[in-house]
């Protein structure tokens, strides 16, 4: 899935010279959480998020004036160096960025300019989405050897029984070498003839008290 396809677009930014009265502002009046800096040829200089804001301002226990904090320019805060993307990068890519740096958002720049922006919930949803969590149906989770033309033998019980796969995932079994786990969703209520099936032909089907094991 391409980055373009999720990602919310058009994005509103602030330039360096605004203050961190109009980041809160604009923050509470969208609700969202970040918002990326740009200077006056719309070039992407820095980004802003709330938790930034909230380690910028004084303690209600300080002697500080929050009035003054807030007519700071957020160039004195915001983030410089930032991860951005590409409206035609792949999202499984940018999701490895979230998870080594730990971060809120990636603005997505074209041409130099912010195009829009993706962010944690952005990921979130897109996880449902492919994993077809929105739609109701049964989870099956299956050890698999890994080899040729297992995912189609799997496949054929499904169509036995007339039995929509709604998704499909595939991942490392850390604990069987040579083996993979495949993680189904499908559009049943009550899969029990489908587990059935698949041990009689030799799959190892975990059960549902399994699974967190």
């Amino acid at each position: 899935m391409l980055v373009e396809r999720i990602m919310t677009t058009p994005v509103k930014t602030l330039t360096p010279e605004h203050t961190i009265e109009d980041a809160l502002n604009m923050m509470g009046e969208n609700a969202f959480r970040h918002i990326p800096i740009v200077d006056q040829n719309t070039r992407l200089v820095g980004i802003i998020s709330d938790r930034d804001i909230k380690l910028t301002l004084p303690s209600v226990l300080s002697d500080e004036d929050p009035d003054f904090t807030l007519k700071v320019p957020i160039s004195r805060i915001m983030r410089k160096r930032v991860t951005y993307c590409h409206p035609m990068d792949f999202v499984e890519e940018i999701a490895l960025d979230f998870y080594h740096y730990s971060i809120g958002a990636i603005p997505v720049l074209r041409d130099d300019k912010v195009v829009g922006i993706v962010t944690q919930k952005d990921m979130l949803n897109t996880y449902l989405e492919l994993t077809g969590m929105t739609e109701p149906g049964s989870i099956i989770e299956i050890d698999i050897e890994d080899r040729t033309g297992v995912i189609h033998d799997i496949g054929k019980v499904f169509k036995e029984l007339n039995i929509k796969i709604i998704s499909i995932s595939v991942y490392r079994n850390k604990e069987k070498k040579g083996y993979k786990t495949v993680l189904l969703r499908v559009q049943a209520m009550n899969p029990r003839k489908a587990i059935d099936i698949l041990k009689d032909r030799g799959f190892t089907v975990l059960e549902p008290s399994q699974m967190g094991q």
